[in-house]
């Protein structure tokens, strides 16, 4: 609009960009190694456009999930030191016999609660 031509596109356009392409090397008297290099060069281009992909952006995902594994084992940590507390006013042994603490929650899950009776 703003140049005032029209933009046809259908088959035949398709077709002739098609031939373009595949002559690319010889209409542009550039060797095909060389052509190649721009063509995946502007695949990235456009596939970084597309996706507003940014280098930086990955290093900052990269730190982010770092610390939230670090988050996420803290926490575990603190759950796993509260039912050794917790249960250990029931079986107080338990801890001093199971270092592994993946082991302590299965066993504990496995002797259930105390029952009175």
């Amino acid at each position: 609009e703003k140049f005032s031509f029209e933009c046809t596109a259908n088959s035949s356009v398709q077709d002739l960009m098609r031939v373009i392409r595949s002559q690319a090397d010889s209409l542009l008297q550039i060797d095909e190694k060389e052509l190649a290099a721009m063509r995946i060069g502007l695949a990235h281009s456009i596939s970084r456009y597309k996706l507003k992909f940014s280098p930086d952006k990955v290093d900052t995902m990269i730190v982010q999930a770092i610390a939230l594994l670090d988050d996420l084992d803290k926490e575990i940590n603190n759950y796993i030191m509260r039912c050794k507390e917790w249960y250990g006013w029931h079986f107080p042994e338990l801890a001093k016999i199971v270092q592994d603490n993946v082991a302590f929650c299965k066993i504990v899950l496995r002797i259930g609660y105390r029952t009175a009776g």
